[in-house]
């Protein structure tokens, strides 16, 4: 993950994503098309705990120097698509881990990357919580054309993938693409 989000440069080869070729790319070029291209959902979440939902999801496009008005119904839209519009005043503290997902997957998805790596999504969270989580990216999928590239354990996430590709020790054991997901 740390590779294809170009947070770790690789030792030898080149990593291409979107078409543009992220090892030629200086440092404060990577930062530009991280914020830009990639989304991240964390394990942990990784909210910002003195922030509301709102700012949370809002914070990405504050770097991005959008404008007032256009981030209030930017952020408006992609909580209601998560179900949270009613708890965007609300602290991650005050959050159940379910709904502190919803947030954090609401920040990735706030600049319509075409990509999101997604390390353990549900890691933290209940079966239930797990399977609506899931669906809700399902459906972020379908609706924004968003890839989302998950790094998992969890037979339920690998349940719900188009593609599986297992690596063991770096390297590609197996790489299939299912006919029908969940």
């Amino acid at each position: 993950m740390n590779l294809l989000g170009c947070l770790d440069r690789p030792t030898a080869g080149k990593i291409e994503v979107g078409g543009i070729e992220t090892t030629r790319l200086k440092d404060n070029e990577l930062a530009d098309f991280r914020n830009l291209n990639l989304g991240f959902i964390f394990q942990t979440f990784n909210l910002i705990p003195v922030l509301t939902a709102f700012e949370n999801v809002e914070f990405p496009l504050l770097l991005q120097k959008v404008n007032s008005s256009a981030r209030k119904n930017k952020v408006e839209e992609i909580l209601a698509q998560v179900g949270l519009l009613e708890l965007k005043n609300r602290r991650p503290a005050e959050l159940s881990g379910g709904q502190q997902q919803r947030v954090a997957i609401a920040r990735a998805l706030i600049k319509k990357p075409i990509i999101v790596l997604a390390d353990e999504p549900t890691a933290n969270l209940d079966s239930n919580t797990s399977e609506e989580i899931l669906q809700l990216m399902r459906r972020m999928n379908q609706e924004l054309m968003t890839t989302f590239i998950f790094s998992t354990h969890d037979p339920l996430v690998m349940k719900y993938a188009h593609r599986l590709v297992e690596i063991l020790d770096g390297l590609i054991q197996n790489d299939q693409v299912k006919e029908a997901a969940v």
